[in-house]
């Protein structure tokens, strides 16, 4: 018998045991939210990206609550983005990898006794994942998820299932329909707020850059272009060389244009040689908040990377994208530029060329 078959009749023996464990109504809508005790907890952990679109959905339910905040359930990594966030209350972390993580936070999640819990995870079977598990320990009368109305209901508010065809936002909206918010009446742009002391050490790093290509005291400078070179698959990794390819033809089209390289601090030794082959300042980022103020103070974004242009969508940053083409729900959202979707094997497979008449026409329409 296949191995993967016993795992999936097992998960779901398990699902529908917690099925008939778990409190309130099988089916039933929310009641209105009328006093700070009607409390939220959205749960989006995983992916960075994920995290980042997330933050439109967090904000739009927090706005329909008296307390103005939601708490969300996110990792270690991907709490970085709601630094500073307004709608949001207590950030709960998971560890995914530690049991005792997961022991600590069930815990938790009995003693903060939520109305409501929200599965923001849509583009995850509930039967695959610890969520279900984590809605047991809560206890929430209220469990939002878009699951529809196949079995077992872990939720008991469903809303429709995402069809992972429209972008993913569009799929996220429906799980703010039963707090009474109108999606069509409310932004839906993700949003990540930086500090006045990140802002400023960003502004520091682009004034080395423009240092770089100012031909002399006083001259103008192109607008700042921010490189990302890392991904988070090798299989998505552009090539280097191909990276410096099209940026030295562009450096040749715009000489005074500041340009900051970053990556993933493992690749520092790739940044620094693509940075001072172009012209351009390589630039360490240790911490999230590093890349994120760097987004955040540039003109324009050119990456490979889905959170790093999750991270220009939320500053609305024009961005010139390396998407796969299967990909394409989870393009930046509503961000002006140029999307790439390629659909070779692999990326190295890509022709600077093409990307590089891409990055002319970011230029042209949004280098000033």
């Amino acid at each position: 018998m296949d191995p993967r078959k016993i795992e999936i009749a097992w998960r779901t023996f398990w699902m529908r045991l917690l099925d008939r464990m778990l409190p309130g109504p099988r089916e039933t809508t929310l009641p209105a939210a009328t006093n700070s005790d009607y409390r939220v907890l959205v749960i989006r952990y995983e992916r960075i990206g994920d995290m980042i679109m997330a933050t439109s959905l967090i904000r739009n339910i927090a706005a329909a609550l008296p307390g103005g905040k939601v708490d969300v359930l996110a990792t270690p990594t991907t709490a970085a983005v709601l630094e500073g966030n307004p709608y949001v209350g207590n950030v709960l972390l998971l560890e995914r990898k530690s049991f005792r993580s997961y022991g600590g936070l069930m815990r938790r999640l009995r003693r903060e006794r939520y109305t409501v819990m929200v599965d923001g995870r849509i583009n995850n079977p509930p039967i695959f994942t610890s969520t279900p598990l984590l809605m047991y320990a809560g206890r929430a009368p209220f469990r939002v998820g878009a699951r529809g109305d196949k079995e077992p209901r872990i939720y008991n508010v469903c809303v429709p299932e995402w069809n992972k065809i429209d972008h993913y936002i569009e799929g996220s909206k429906q799980l703010a329909v039963p707090f009474g918010v109108d999606p069509q009446s409310v932004d839906w742009q993700p949003e990540i707020y930086l500090s006045d002391e990140e802002r400023t050490r960003a502004e520091d790093r682009w004034k080395e850059a423009r240092a770089l290509v100012a031909s002399g005291e006083g001259s103008a400078a192109g607008k700042r272009l921010l490189v990302n070179l890392s991904a988070s698959e090798a299989k998505r990794r552009w090539p280097d060389g191909k990276f410096i390819a099209t940026l030295q033809a562009a450096r040749s089209r715009i000489p005074n244009m500041p340009i900051i390289v970053m990556g993933l601090p493992s690749e520092w030794e790739s940044v620094d040689k693509v940075a001072t082959t172009v012209g351009g300042l390589a630039v360490r980022t240790p911490q999230l908040r590093d890349a994120f103020a760097l987004v955040g103070t540039s003109d324009l974004v050119f990456t490979p990377d889905t959170s790093i242009s999750h991270a220009a969508s939320a500053f609305r940053k024009p961005s010139l994208v390396l998407l796969k083409r299967e990909h394409k729900p989870y393009a930046p959202w509503n961000t002006p530029g140029e999307i790439i979707a390629w659909h070779e094997d692999q990326i190295h497979q890509l022709p600077h060329e093409r990307v590089s008449e891409a990055l002319d026409r970011l230029l042209a329409n949004y280098g000033g």
